[in-house]
């Protein structure tokens, strides 16, 4: 019988590829290989690993969580992150993306030529850069307009262009929540496994609950971080915040 509340059976069943908490359900390395060899136009590319949530971080630097992190049988990193708010998109965001992904990539000792390419995407819902343009492609290049060869290119798409263009079918597909309205047999037959599958129902349940629950701890966090830079008394924040003690000492402990 299934194990998933009418509530929670209404969510999933509602959710897109935009849905931070659907990502990591509704792609695999199958549709993530679909999805690049798309939108890269490069028919041939094999993904070897791909990793969701994949956070670049050490003890001194601002740390970035990937959305989706794939490596080619190359070594080629490409990183996609699907953007609800457009707004949060802009040129410094992409290049420290961009920075933390080549430090990963090069080991100590390693010559420069030996560091992979890295391409990171943002699908958008909306046009961060407001131009009015479907698509945007950086890359580097000199006052003659000549690309350098650095391994480096940004690829930021916007989901909501009205016209009809090249991506058309394929923005619509992500921004779909019924496979009956999909448009590619990869990305329609994985959704209608997961919404109408009772085991990957039941996952995406699970699933789900983790990321409310991390999500009702987050808040709670920044709850108890306010009264606690407040000089509240321990005793009242656990009451106030309905939290145990060793909640507030771990919020405490990483102040």
């Amino acid at each position: 019988m299934l194990e998933v509340s009418d509530e929670k059976l209404e969510i999933i069943q509602s959710m897109t590829a935009f849905d931070n908490v659907f990502i990591r359900t509704f792609f695999d390395r199958n549709t993530v290989e679909f999805l690049l060899r798309l939108i890269l136009k490069k028919p041939e590319l094999s993904v070897e690993t791909v990793t969701f949530e994949h956070v670049l971080d050490d003890p001194v630097s601002k740390g970035v969580r990937l959305d989706i992190r794939a490596v080619d049988d190359a070594g080629n990193w490409m990183d996609i992150e699907f953007q609800i708010n457009p707004r949060e998109v802009n040129g410094r965001r992409l290049r420290y993306y961009h920075s933390r992904m080549d430090v990963q990539m090069l080991e100590r000792g390693k010559p420069y030529t030996e560091l992979a390419d890295a391409c990171v995407i943002f699908i958008c819902r909306g046009d961060p850069i407001g131009k009015g343009k479907p698509m945007y492609r950086f890359q580097m290049k000199d006052q003659d307009n000549k690309v350098l060869e650095d391994g480096q290119m940004t690829l930021i798409f916007n989901a909501d262009y009205p016209g009809d263009w090249e991506y058309k079918k394929l923005m619509d597909d992500l921004k779909s929540a019924d496979s009956k309205d999909m448009h590619y047999d990869v990305l329609k037959e994985r959704m209608k496994t997961i919404k109408e599958k009772e085991g990957e129902i039941m996952e995406a349940g699970h699933v789900l609950e983790d990321y409310l629950k991390k999500q009702e701890d987050k808040m709670k966090s920044e709850f108890v971080v306010n009264l606690l830079k407040e000089s509240i008394p321990e005793e009242t924040i656990v009451r106030l915040a309905d939290v145990t003690p060793e909640f507030v000492k771990r919020v405490q402990a990483q102040l």
